[in-house]
């Protein structure tokens, strides 16, 4: 069985190819604004946008343009592939999916895509007319390749995303199955079913704090316009960079520990977007819940492997995981607590991951995944007293 899988992987292309890239960067960026600017303007002339057809053809007598003859200089895929996107981008909005289409900038990230004739030759990728590019592979392509996205950051580097057909080995996946339970002075509290053991968040937003404000200093002394101030701001873009690296890493090791440990992990539906628009924000970015969920579920799927979200509302820290009491009381600044019905003294976090644990075994047993027994309606979502008085 045939899948479809992606390997990013660094090229370092020579000055000759970087001049190259430069220029498929800017003329795909420019067919982009070009036509997106086109379609708004027919369509509140006419009440009709453009279709991707229409597109091609008018680009086809836009390169005979003298204007326009640079447009003939990178390959006419490219180009065409920058059209794709955009008709895809006009569904996405129109489906209610996405927001609508922007107008692309030369000083954020680039990025082209070619659909065809690309291959791995001498230990480098060869790219149309580009030639062979070095490359650094962390594994082997095997499969055919489908399509190369290269892709420039603001610190100047070069990457290139492989989609390749590979051949699906993996057989059922066999181990535990886990509840992990989410939070800020703990990353996640896991428990197995026999163990339970909790994961420290690395806080990579602080910890290059003090880097990241003495570059910005330095950055807003710097002149508007001026080399000085160009070169700042890729310094403080080296900053970020370093700070996105550095929690990507840690969530990929974690995850990968995980899925490795588990055939079933069940964690909570949280509400990022509501959690992130609170005085916790900085922490609920930095913690990257959403990514780290992401991560889980792709590499639980590749491994054969079932992630259960149970639902939001779930009263996961409230219930006793011995006899089911509900405590009521309990709010955030409680991390311990004594279960009224069984005497039992609990730690917040790690009651929660038992219980969600049992609660996916539940909707696993009962066939109902994605739906709980707890409902919203008659919960007290609400803090007491944080209501406005009119």
């Amino acid at each position: 069985m045939l899948i479809l899988d992606v390997l990013k992987l660094r090229i370092y292309p020579n000055q000759e190819q970087e001049i190259s890239l430069a220029k498929s960067f800017g003329c795909s960026r420019f067919v982009w604004n070009f036509y997106l600017n086109k379609t708004n303007t027919q369509y509140e002339e006419t009440g009709k946008g453009m279709t991707y057809c229409q597109m091609a053809k008018d680009l086809t007598q836009l390169k005979k343009l003298a204007d326009y003859e640079w447009l003939q200089e990178p390959t006419t895929a490219v180009l065409q592939q920058s059209l794709k996107n955009l008709e895809s981008a006009f569904k996405n909005f129109f489906a209610k999916r996405t927001k609508f289409p922007k107008f692309k900038s030369k000083h954020s990230k680039q990025s082209i895509r070619y659909p065809e004739s690309c291959s791995i030759k001498n230990g480098g990728l060869k790219l149309p007319k580009l030639g062979i590019v070095k490359a650094s592979f962390s594994k082997s392509v095997n499969g055919k390749i489908k399509s190369v996205t290269v892709s420039k950051t603001s610190t100047d580097k070069y990457f290139a995303a492989i989609l390749f057909e590979a051949t699906d080995l993996n057989t059922v996946k066999q181990g535990k199955i886990s509840g992990i339970d989410l939070g800020l002075t703990s990353l996640i509290t896991v428990f197995d079913g026999e163990t339970s053991y909790e994961v420290d968040p690395i806080k990579a937003t602080k910890k290059y704090a003090k880097r990241l404000r003495r570059r910005q200093k330095a950055l807003s002394r710097k002149v508007k316009g001026s080399k000085n101030r160009h070169k700042a701001v890729k310094v403080v873009a080296r900053v970020h960079e370093k700070i996105c690296n550095t929690r990507q890493d840690f969530l990929h090791k974690l995850s990968r520990k995980l899925v490795d440990e588990n055939q079933v992990i069940v964690a909570e539906n949280l509400c990022i977007k509501g959690l992130a628009s609170t005085k916790l924000a900085k922490s609920i970015h930095d913690a990257a819940f959403g990514v780290l969920l992401n991560f889980i579920s792709y590499k639980l799927e590749r491994e054969k492997g079932k992630f259960i979200q149970v639902d939001r509302f779930f009263p996961s820290s409230k219930l006793c995981s011995c006899c089911g009491y509900k405590n009521d009381l309990l709010n955030l600044s409680i991390r311990e607590w004594v279960c009224v019905g069984c005497q039992t003294r609990h730690d917040r976090d790690e009651n929660a991951s038992r219980n969600l644990r049992t609660e996916g075994i539940r909707m696993l047993s009962t066939n109902t995944v994605g739906h709980t027994e707890f409902k919203a309606c008659g919960e007290a979502v609400r803090l007491i007293g944080t209501r406005t008085k009119k």
